[in-house]
């Protein structure tokens, strides 16, 4: 394990390094946490949309009871959305896991390989960690280990 993470970093996990059979033994926790990640950040604008419109019907409307419980519903939805990510986003992290890209459902694992610190790349659907990349060069820089 290496030193803490930057304190302007909202989270405070230390940064984790793991071998390839760690990753992978971690696989099933961070497929549950990515599949809801991907999943709520598709749609938490769909549901934010939804929120608008109820908040126009409802000032529209002069009060009327029906919009304005709809939009109290549609701003309840987006609330636990966004909490769930925030749940999901700071569980991914306490076990040091690193997002790339939350739509795709990309993560990385920091590792070493041959006294390097690199990162082992993931993309949800993949059965296990078969790729790396050094710092910096993302998903465009995957090997096969």
């Amino acid at each position: 394990m290496t030193g803490p993470r930057d304190s302007s970093f909202p989270y405070s996990a230390e940064l984790r390094t793991y071998t390839v059979e760690e990753a992978n033994a971690a696989l099933p926790n961070v497929r549950r946490l990515l599949g809801q990640i991907v999943e709520l950040t598709h749609l938490l604008p769909e549901l934010q949309d939804q929120a608008r419109i109820h908040a126009y019907r409802s000032s529209r409307a002069n009060g009327g009871e029906g919009e304005h419980e709809e939009l109290e519903l549609s701003r309840s939805a987006v609330r636990d959305a966004e909490l769930s990510l925030q749940r999901a986003l700071v569980e991914l992290d306490e076990i040091g896991v690193q997002l790339k890209d939350p739509q795709q459902g990309l993560i990385d694992f920091l590792s070493y390989r041959d006294g390097e610190l690199v990162e082992l790349c993931w993309h949800l659907g993949e059965e296990s960690v078969a790729h790396w990349h050094r710092i910096g060069e993302g998903f465009a820089g995957r090997k096969g280990l």
